[in-house]
């Protein structure tokens, strides 16, 4: 019972922190009103500030989760997160704004390490994809949240209360961390506990990755995967105004129930299955991954070339499913593929790669290639772009594929 409650509530704290991700896209354009900013303006407050905070913080938090109470640090990084959340609330200018971004990049920056690390300490390895899928269903649920009731709360009370409803509850939150037990670190091993394996240092654990073969082809893979997800929760809501003549208000449904609901879904249900198959043989996991890959391009294409906005929803919805299914058997490997204490060191490197290669590279790829292809193809050009990004799918496949040869070796020389 103990370790369901800690998986709820890690949970929880994942759909907040996803919440406001979403949140501040919502609320962009109230506040470039009220403050007078330019678009370039608005991109360093939404993107460019966040990333480059989580980007630095990454690997060092996950280097201290690995060498202290998670339960504490998570705790306290909660806690500041809501106290910089209610300063972006009453912040008076544009650079208030900005710093305080700065600082919940930070903050957000160690949630996922230590709280991954925890569910991998709580939950076995046959059962660690399912546990990992049921936390990861936070993001696109929180997703939901902030473009649906984030909006509805903005729009009703304006964007400062936005904030004010992420803040609150997560000062609650890290309260309520305060009852979970730390997880004895490898308890759940084959070997038993290992508390009192040695901690490697950061280059050490870097190096041990680094002779991973699996893992780095999965991380690889990862990327990819990431860049052309990335590109299209950017460039969908320009596809279905530009192409399909879709309101605003009909887009942000559309996005939140396919990405969100049905993202969710597919999370929880690729991380049993994965569970299901790697009981048998652990290579099934980088082959579902593989497949999952080849899907996310086909159906991605699928949502760009499709004509009717019923078909666009039911290939929107599916593909959501499946690249939010991928995250359980990425992040569980990603725990499994190491010594347990390096586990918030890896994922904390995986989240930093992906964040700034797959969330920054995606999305501005298949700008560029819009204006590339919108002399020959008008205001269609931006289907062509992305078809283009989806087709970094299909070197993926290969990787998790070629994942699948050295795993079983990997997996034994993790411990």
């Amino acid at each position: 019972m103990n370790r369901a409650w800690t998986l709820a509530l890690l949970t929880l704290i994942a759909t907040l922190q996803f919440f406001d991700r979403a949140l501040i896209v919502v609320v962009m354009e109230p506040i470039k009103q009220e403050f007078g900013l330019s678009d370039s303006q608005l991109g360093v407050l939404s993107g460019l500030s966040y990333a480059c905070a989580f980007a630095l913080a990454g690997i060092p938090l996950g280097w201290l989760a690995d060498r202290s109470r998670r339960r504490s640090l998570l705790a306290l990084l909660l806690l500041a997160w809501s106290l910089l959340l209610g300063f972006s609330a009453t912040a008076a200018s544009f650079a208030a704004l900005v710093a305080s971004r700065i600082g919940i990049g930070a903050m957000d920056a160690g949630g996922q390490p230590c709280s991954v690390s925890m569910i991998a300490d709580l939950y076995p390895r046959h059962q660690r994809s399912s546990a990992v899928a049921v936390f990861y269903a936070g993001v696109p649920l929180g997703m939901l949240l902030g473009f649906m009731v984030g909006g509805f709360i903005a729009g009703a009370w304006g964007w400062r209360a936005g904030f004010f409803a992420a803040a609150i509850p997560g000062a609650l939150l890290a309260a309520a961390l305060l009852w979970v037990r730390e997880p004895v670190r490898g308890a759940t091993e084959p070997g038993g506990a290992s508390a009192d394996q040695a901690v490697p240092s950061l280059s050490q654990a870097l190096r041990f990755m680094l002779g991973q073969r699996s893992l780095l082809l999965i991380v690889a893979a990862s990327v990819l995967v990431t860049a052309s997800s990335s590109a299209m929760m950017s460039w969908i809501g320009a596809l279905l105004l530009r192409t399909h003549g879709l309101s605003l208000p009909e887009v942000g449904v559309m996005m939140a129930l396919c990405m969100g609901g049905v993202g969710a879904i597919g999370t929880v249900a690729a991380g049993m299955v994965a569970d299901r198959l790697g009981a048998r043989d652990m290579r099934w996991q980088p082959w579902l991954m593989a497949a999952g890959a080849l899907l996310i391009a086909v159906l991605g294409s699928l949502v760009c070339m499709l004509e009717s906005v019923a078909a666009v929803a039911v290939a929107l919805g599916l593909f959501a499913a499946c690249v939010a299914g991928l995250n359980g058997p990425t992040y569980a490997l990603s725990q499994s593929l190491v010594p347990v204490r390096m586990r918030a060191s890896s994922m904390s490197t995986l989240v930093v790669l992906l964040n700034l290669i797959g969330v920054g590279v995606g999305p501005t790829l298949a700008g560029v290639l819009s204006d590339v292809f919108a002399g020959a193809f008008g205001a269609d050009s931006v289907r062509w772009a992305m078809v283009c990004v989806l087709a970094l799918n299909l070197p993926a496949v290969a990787l998790f594929a070629r994942a699948a040869h050295s795993i079983r070796d990997d997996l034994v020389r993790a411990g």
